[in-house]
């Protein structure tokens, strides 16, 4: 936060030359040693010096489950058929093919992600989502993904909010993946009661007709990644999903920091 506060200060390019791009890193951590937003510990991990967390930190944030959903990323037994959904998602009329996610909504991901959503600050936000970009890489390559897209935010939402995350995430994930990242075609046309405040069996009900496409020439025949902070029951990204295959998109994926199994997101 204070490097980019400093960049911002100096009114220098968010993008920097990779020897001043070190040297300036090298300063900083002579005159203010980086901590870790998670742990408080000193010690940024070696190799990714834009993020605010720790070596140790970091491989517990990523701590993918052994068995997952091939359709919507839950955590299952090791002898669960997920070909057709899991227990969670089986059923349920989603629209999207398949989900990414960094690892399951528990500690310390939950409490890093909380903290990162309400933070005045945009870093902590950004580095979770450059850390889902690096780790889920290959995957997301797998995908062959033309554009991707963001969660929209109502505009009175905006208001109250110092960003949105999955706008953040969005932007991390299509420059690891070189291809755009279009905010504004999918937009937040009806104002939904927060999802955590819906019971799940009327989550889908909840976002129906809650989304637009400004411009579907735009997505017509693309594959399209959305994306955002948290999936729990997929209402969100599947209703955004529904939308943008009614304006011809030849299929969507979904890319989340965490999945959740409970309404406590």
């Amino acid at each position: 936060m204070f490097l980019t506060k400093l960049q911002q200060f100096l009114k220098l390019p968010t993008s920097l030359p990779p020897f001043v791009d070190v040297a300036l890193h090298a300063a900083l951590e002579l005159a203010v040693p980086f901590r870790c937003s998670l742990c408080g510990q000193s010690g940024i991990a070696p190799g990714n010096r834009w993020t605010c967390y720790c070596h140790t930190c970091t491989e517990q944030l990523c701590a993918r489950p052994a068995h997952a959903c091939r359709i919507c990323a839950a955590e299952v037994g090791p002898w669960s058929a997920t070909a057709m959904g899991c227990v969670h998602c089986r059923g349920r009329a989603l629209r999207f093919k398949s989900v990414v996610c960094l690892a399951m909504y528990q500690d310390p991901l939950k409490h890093a992600l909380l903290s990162a959503k309400w933070s005045f600050s945009a870093v902590p936000m950004r580095s979770l989502a450059r850390l889902l970009a690096t780790t889920r890489i290959d995957h997301l390559r797998s995908l062959h993904i033309d554009r991707v897209i963001p969660i929209p935010q109502h505009w009175r939402q905006r208001m109250v909010r110092h960003f949105n995350p999955a706008w953040i995430i969005a932007e991390e994930l299509a420059k690891a993946l070189a291809v755009p990242c279009d905010p504004h075609i999918l937009r937040k046309s009806r104002q939904s009661r927060p999802q955590k405040r819906v019971a799940l069996s009327q989550r889908i009900q909840n976002q129906h007709n809650s989304f637009s496409v400004t411009c579907p020439p735009v997505v017509a025949g693309e594959r399209l990644l959305l994306v955002d902070d948290v999936l729990t029951t997929g209402a969100t990204c599947s209703e955004a999903a529904r939308c943008l295959l009614k304006a011809k998109a030849a299929e969507c994926h979904v890319a989340v920091v965490a999945r959740v199994l409970d309404q406590s997101a």
